[in-house]
């Protein structure tokens, strides 16, 4: 199974994000979570890298351990 990083639009709010690979198709319109709330209308408007599933989520928090490394 592979993700996508996708950038998306809802009126003048933008995000990219990581999401299945089946809903990565430019112009399409879907529902995302944010934290506990389900947001309909957000259109795909950018489609970019791609990479296996498993590996996006094992590299999700990796800004964490960088962030630690570089404070001071």
């Amino acid at each position: 199974m592979f993700s996508v990083q996708c950038t998306m639009k809802k009126g003048n709010r933008v995000q990219t994000s990581w999401i299945p690979e089946k809903y990565a198709k430019k112009g399409k319109i879907l529902k995302l979570k944010d934290d506990d709330e389900w947001t309909d209308g957000w259109e795909v408007i950018n489609v970019g890298s791609r990479m296996e599933s498993k590996q996006v989520h094992e590299r999700s928090r990796d800004y964490t351990h960088q962030r630690k490394a570089s404070d001071i």
